[in-house]
């Protein structure tokens, strides 16, 4: 398990003025300070005294320093991963990188073998969200760094011209105030896409998001800063990229046409779609709306193959089978169902609710909402598949799945090391959206630190991750499904109706245990999701 302290002893660092002695620990937080929210440090993994794993601002890369208690007169293991990078560069650099830190060796070096790294991979071209041009016979180690003259030699005077030339182009603010104020523009044929510092390129529902100001939205409304919108789309068709300049909203820029246009061409399209029967991707089609507004993964249906085929398949209920009917009918109206969710996840990790207070708290309050509204007996989550989740996941073949369980068995020490001391405390009842009601998960630190530490570990084991939202833990106690509010006339459930539950104290989880689960209709034997990968810690200390 993780040590509190994790004290290695650094030897004493001389300079001209004094001699400092300093320990593995102490320059650890100078790192962890110098790199806020974009640092992660396990102590204790196998041979290692310290892993050190820092994401640089505005770069596509992972810096992982492994640390033994050797250190400093034994150089970091280094390893660099990034998508934007290829192997050959990575291997090029991480030599480069070692090498430099030889010079080091006896002093403290974690920090400045990061802003070496930061420095070279400025100086060839590395752009945040874009793909590296990093040349493979490139010397990383010149010292192109303490001129100006190499970062001008990637820019020729034609290219300098050109961009002078470039006309302005509108902002993704000015988009954003389009989409909203123009009432000619529906905001849910509209797809955002973002650049989430974990997840990396992510595409949401234009109406998902609180476009208020970030300083005054809650904490658990979805929002993003302007400056991470990467493109905006209509439909399935991108009409402002950054990127690539291109403004197909304003006709600014490298636009040719207009937002009108765009959406005539669409209809059009549309309509030759009806007139043929022919749809793009209509194997993918069977999908529920139901994703474009829900916070979580209870009942949403996948259409891939299961590899465990231990659980018990639930009976349909005509509710379903309306919905299906319903589908086939929005379909032969012309409505495309291919501009659904195209990205659902069809697995999530998570913790189990055990806690029998939890549990029987929880009931109540379900039975109070159903006697006041009996159709909230479709809605309300069973006991036994009560969770919270952790991160949702996309794999779309057995053998994903097969490698997703590998990765979990492999990571499986390192989690154990860096799970939270503290409990999961839930007290209060909030909403998402007036249609998901759930319980509020309160956690510490140290919560957080170990759901990074699981998405990095995922992302870094070649897994995807498809969280739909912004991380809020939460235990969801019902929600309102398509059925069920066509029969009530509204979808959305009035907060006068669990008023007298805001301030429920639940009881506390600890965890133990997290599971891989399969989304969808099938269930193992005690009702609980099909799990094809369990990892049981042994304490939580």
């Amino acid at each position: 398990m993780a040590s509190a302290e994790c004290l290695q002893p650094m030897k004493v660092e001389s300079n001209a003025s004094s001699d400092v002695i300093l320990t593995q620990k102490d320059e650890v937080a100078s790192v962890k300070a110098a790199y806020p929210n974009r640092c992660r440090v396990v102590c204790e993994v196998g041979s290692y005294s310290h892993v050190v794993t820092v994401q640089p601002e505005n770069l596509d890369v992972t810096i992982k320093l492994q640390l033994t208690s050797a250190y400093p007169s034994a150089v970091p293991e280094i390893s660099i991963r990034s998508e934007s990078i290829t192997e050959e560069n990575i291997l090029e650099l991480q030599q480069q990188l070692k090498a430099f830190a030889k010079g080091l060796t006896g002093q403290s070096m974690i920090k400045k073998i990061v802003e070496e790294a930061e420095i070279q991979l400025y100086a060839l071209g590395l752009k945040p969200g874009k793909a590296s041009v990093l040349k493979t016979q490139t010397d990383i180690g010149k010292k192109q760094k303490k001129t100006k003259k190499p970062k001008r030699k990637f820019k020729s005077e034609d290219e300098v011209d050109d961009n002078q030339k470039l006309p302005s182009m509108k902002t993704a603010d000015d988009v954003v105030k389009r989409i909203i104020w123009d009432d000619n523009l529906e905001k849910d044929d509209f797809i955002v896409g973002y650049f989430d510092r974990f997840r990396g390129l992510v595409e949401k529902c234009f109406s998902s998001f609180s476009w208020e100001d970030l300083a005054t939205v809650d904490y658990d409304v979805l929002a993003v800063p302007k400056h991470r919108i990467q493109y905006f789309k209509y439909k399935n068709v991108k009409v402002w990229d950054k990127s690539k300049r291109i403004d197909n909203v304003f006709g600014s820029a490298e636009g040719t046409k207009t937002i009108d246009v765009v959406i005539k061409e669409v209809e059009e399209l549309e309509s030759l779609q009806r007139a043929t029967g022919v749809y793009p991707h209509q194997a993918d089609s069977s999908e529920d709306d139901d994703s474009s507004d829900d916070s979580d993964d209870d009942n949403i249906t996948v259409s891939i193959g299961q590899s465990a085929n231990i659980g018990i398949k639930s009976p349909q209920n005509q509710d379903q089978l309306d919905e299906q009917a319903e589908q086939r009918n929005e379909a032969s109206n012309g409505f495309n169902p291919y501009w659904r969710d195209k990205l659902r996840p069809n697995y999530f990790l998570c913790v189990r609710v055990r806690n029998e207070a939890i549990l029987d708290k929880i009931g109540n309050i379900q039975d109070f909402l159903m006697e006041q509204e009996p159709l909230f007996s479709e809605c309300c989550i069973p006991g036994v598949s009560l969770h919270v989740t952790l991160n949702t996941l996309g794999l779309d073949t057995n053998d994903q799945l097969l490698h997703c369980i590998q990765v979990l068995k492999k990571i499986k020490p390192e989690l154990e090391s860096a799970l939270p001391k503290s409990s999961l405390k839930l007290h209060g009842v909030s909403n998402f959206y007036n249609r998901v009601i759930y319980a509020k998960v309160q956690y510490e630190k140290d919560f957080l630190d170990f759901c990074t530490l699981l998405k990095t570990l995922l992302t870094e084991g070649g897994i995807q991750i498809r969280d739909g939202y912004e991380f809020v833990p939460h235990v969801t106690i019902m929600k309102t499904t398509r059925p069920v509010s066509r029969a009530r006339g509204s979808k959305n459930v009035s907060s006068s109706l669990y008023a007298k539950f805001v301030d429920t104290d639940f009881g506390e989880q600890n965890i133990d245990s997290i599971y891989l689960c399969a989304m969808g209709d099938e269930r193992r034997q005690d009702g609980f999701y099909v799990t094809p990968a369990e990892l049981h810690f042994n304490s939580t200390s």
